[in-house]
C-alpha cells in the first residue's frame, strides 16, 4: 500500500488516483481555492430561477436527504439562500438512531419543508433481511439493499412528482477520488459510481428475490432521466464543500450530534454517518477489502481543511480505523437473523489477503503499516 503524501488516503480506494504522490481527493481540495464561486453561485442562482415555480406542484425542486448535517446544509442552501421551496425525499435507515430520528424530523420542522419518506414496513424488513444475508455473503455488501433505496428512491419519485430538478450534495468521485473524478454540476452519472453494485438481474434469475420486489431498488436509466428531463446536480459543484463547516452550520438549525446517545468504539467524530449505529458494518467492510475505513477517511479530510496535521492522525488512525463496534456487530445480526459466530465466519471470506495474515485462533493481522 502506498499513501497520500499530504493525507492518509491509501491507493487501495477504489478508482482513487495519485499524481506525484497526491491522491485525487486533495488535489481537489486545492482547486477549491482557486475557483470562482462567486460565478458558480450565480450559476446555481440562474438554476433556481429556472425552475423556480415552474411546476404545477408547489414545489420548485427535490432534496435527496438522510437526516445529517450534509443534509441540513442543503437545505439550507436552497430554502434559505437560494430562496427554493424544495420537498425533501428520504429511504429510512436500519436501527434508526434517536438522534438520526430527531435530526430527520428536525430538517423538515428547522426550514418548513415536507418530507417524502420510503418506508421499512413489515414485509420490506422481510426483504431486507433476506437481501442483506445474500449480499453480505456472496459480494460482501452487507447494506446493498438500504444503499440502492438511496440511490433509487429520490430519483423515482421526483420523476413521480414531475418535478425536474433534483439535488445531492457532494459528488464523492470528485471530492474524495474515485473513478468518475471530473468536476462535473450533473448527477445524471451518479448510479455509475460503483457505491451500488448493479446485481438486480442476478438476483432475480437466482430467484432470491422477484422482479416487483427489487424494481423499487432500480434507478431509472439514463435514457429516462432525459425523457423526463430531470436535472440531478451536485450542490458541491456551486458552493465550496467542507462536511466540518456544514456540521457547524448544521448546527444552527438544530442538528444533533451523537456524542450524548452513543460513543463508537470505531470513529474519531460524532457527527458523520449517525443516523444508524448498524449501516455502519459497510464502513468496516471497507477495511476488510482495502485497508482503509471510516477514520481514514474523516483524518483525511481534517488534514485537508487544515484542522489537523498529517502527523497527528498517523497514529489515529492506526488505533482506530481497524476497530469494529460491537453494537454495529449486534445490531446487524439481530437484523438479518444470524449468530455473531456466523457473522465473523462470513467477515473472514471478506479479508484482503494481500493486505491481512490469519492466525490461528482466526484472529487478523495487518501486513501493512502507514507512514
Amino acid at each position: 500500500m502506498k499513501y497520500c503524501l499530504k493525507c492518509v488516503m491509501p491507493n487501495t480506494r477504489p478508482g482513487i488516483r495519485f499524481t506525484d504522490g497526491i491522491c485525487a481527493g486533495c488535489i481537489n481540495y486545492e482547486k477549491q481555492k482557486k475557483t470562482d464561486w462567486k460565478n458558480r453561485r450565480k450559476e446555481l442562482e440562474k438554476l433556481c430561477q429556472k425552475y423556480r415555480g415552474s411546476n404545477k406542484s408547489k414545489y420548485d425542486c427535490a432534496i435527496a436527504v438522510s437526516g445529517g448535517k450534509d443534509s441540513h446544509f442543503q437545505v439550507y442552501v436552497m430554502k434559505e439562500l437560494m430562496k427554493m421551496n424544495p420537498v425533501l425525499l428520504t429511504a429510512e435507515n436500519i436501527h434508526t438512531t434517536e438522534i438520526g430520528k430527531k435530526n430527520i424530523q428536525n430538517i423538515s420542522n428547522a426550514f418548513d419543508c415536507d418530507i417524502i419518506k420510503y418506508e421499512l414496513n413489515d414485509e420490506r424488513m422481510e426483504l431486507f433481511k433476506k437481501v442483506s444475508r445474500y449480499t453480505f455473503e456472496e459480494y460482501g455488501y452487507p447494506t446493498w439493499y438500504i444503499d440502492s433505496l438511496l440511490y433509487s428512491f429520490p430519483v423515482r419519485k421526483t420523476i413521480e412528482l414531475d418535478l425536474k430538478l433534483l439535488v445531492y450534495g457532494e459528488d464523492v468521485n470528485y471530492t474524495y477520488g474515485g473513478k468518475y473524478d471530473n468536476e462535473t454540476a450533473s448527477a445524471l452519472m451518479q448510479p455509475k459510481n460503483d457505491v451500488v453494485k448493479p446485481i438486480h438481474k442476478e438476483m432475480i434469475e437466482k430467484k432470491i428475490v422477484t422482479e416487483d420486489e427489487i424494481n423499487p431498488h432500480i434507478v431509472p436509466d439514463y435514457e429516462e432521466c432525459i425523457a423526463h428531463d430531470l436535472e440531478p446536480i451536485y450542490l458541491s459543484y456551486f458552493i465550496p464543500w467542507n462536511s466540518h463547516h456544514n456540521f457547524e452550520v448544521a448546527k444552527r438549525w438544530g442538528f444533533r450530534h451523537l456524542g450524548h446517545e452513543y460513543k463508537r468504539e470505531g470513529a474519531i467524530e460524532d457527527y458523520n454517518s449517525i443516523d444508524s449505529i448498524t449501516y455502519l458494518i459497510s464502513e468496516f467492510l471497507k477495511y476488510t477489502k482495502f485497508g482503509h475505513s471510516s477514520t481514514t477517511q474523516m483524518a483525511s479530510r481534517w488534514i485537508r481543511y487544515g484542522m489537523a496535521t498529517r502527523e497527528e492522525m498517523i497514529p489515529i488512525v492506526k488505533k482506530y480505523d481497524k476497530n469494529l463496534d460491537q453494537g454495529i456487530v449486534d445490531g446487524f445480526c439481530e437484523l438479518i437473523g444470524i449468530k455473531i459466530q456466523k457473522f465473523y465466519e462470513i467477515l473472514d471470506k471478506w479479508y484482503n489477503r494481500e493486505l491481512f495474515n490469519q492466525d490461528e485462533d482466526k484472529i487478523w493481522h495487518e501486513k501493512f503499516n502507514i507512514k
